[in-house]
């Protein structure tokens, strides 16, 4: 017998890759508009925080706090607030990508001489900042599918560890990237 699960999660499914391209869109047109509006970074021997660090770190805070009053919201079972916090959270999350993206990709990424890989730091923080992006991609694609299986009635305050584990990964990537941010102040200093 199927359960009535099964049946949404199929189309939950399809909802799933066609929000996930239509995101993807959304991001590489704001990283690129972004781009076009600011440039790059101007050439220099010292390592800079470019100021698109600063505000996806706002954004990433924002939908941080969106995402913890939506966890709050479906333990009292008010679906309606529940599901609009997530779809802002959503929105942080895209915010957060796109500007870390263009931060990344206007960043100036040092003199790329073997002697500068081994003993610059320049490498290393874009190293770290791309593995970062990288994992909050994975957060954000599991943010979406909560947010599409809340939309199908999916959580109540019986059963909600899909947001429980959204939640749980964005805080820690949320850690990391402040480590990373730690990194990256301590190395402006040398």
């Amino acid at each position: 017998m199927t359960d009535r699960w099964d049946v949404i999660r199929v189309s939950l499914a399809r909802k799933f890759y066609l929000a996930c391209v239509l995101q993807a869109a959304a991001i590489l047109l704001l990283g690129c508009s972004l781009g076009l509006m600011l440039g790059r970074q101007e050439p220099s021997a010292r390592l800079r925080l470019p100021g698109a660090f600063l505000v996806s770190t706002v954004f990433l805070f924002v939908g941080s706090a969106w995402l913890e009053w939506a966890r709050n919201r479906f333990r009292l079972e008010r679906q309606a607030e529940f599901r609009t916090a997530l779809k802002r959270s959503l929105v942080f999350a895209a915010l957060f990508v796109a500007v870390q993206g263009y931060g990344l990709w206007a960043m100036h990424k040092g003199e790329r001489s073997p002697e500068a890989a081994q003993t610059g730091v320049h490498g290393f923080v874009v190293m770290l900042t791309a593995l970062h992006a990288m994992h909050f991609i994975v957060a954000q694609s599991i943010l979406l599918w909560v947010t599409l299986s809340a939309y199908a009635d999916r959580y109540d305050h019986e059963y909600y560890w899909g947001v429980t584990f959204a939640a749980f990964f964005w805080h820690v990537l949320g850690v990391v990237w402040l480590g990373i941010l730690f990194v990256f102040t301590t190395s402006l200093a040398v």
